[in-house]
């Protein structure tokens, strides 16, 4: 009983909405039809844009990234070149201050030596 008053009461409500929808509309069923298709393809046409402005913009993306990561590569390598150039020209000049530094430690110990035999024979 309570299924059968229900399912009553489902399609004298749709009957209803579907009578007033129609005496309420502001334009015929034709009308409206249009409306809908014109206003259909419009979006159709500006979400097909969208796809295409996407497309451009994750192209756009893959070509950057393969430009940066080959761009990194190429300016890792030249600065390892240049850190190894670098390397190499101070190499002399290294080896130089560090003979220039042991005879000044040398110097510095012969002075201490003397110095401590002066204090030693007074």
């Amino acid at each position: 009983m309570k299924a059968k008053s229900f399912l009553l009461g489902l399609i004298a409500g749709g009957t209803a909405a579907g009578i007033s929808a129609l005496l309420t509309a502001p334009a015929s069923g034709k009308e409206t039809r249009t409306v809908i298709h014109t206003n259909g393809n419009i979006v159709k046409h500006r979400l097909d844009y969208l796809k295409e402005q996407l497309l451009d913009i994750k192209r756009a993306t893959t070509t950057v990234t393969t430009e940066g990561k080959n761009a990194f590569a190429e300016l890792s390598k030249d600065l390892k070149g240049s850190i190894n150039d670098w390397k190499n020209e101070i190499r002399p000049h290294e080896q130089n201050l560090k003979r220039e530094i042991q005879e000044i430690e040398t110097a510095i110990q012969e002075l201490e030596t003397t110095l401590n035999q002066g204090k030693n024979s007074r």
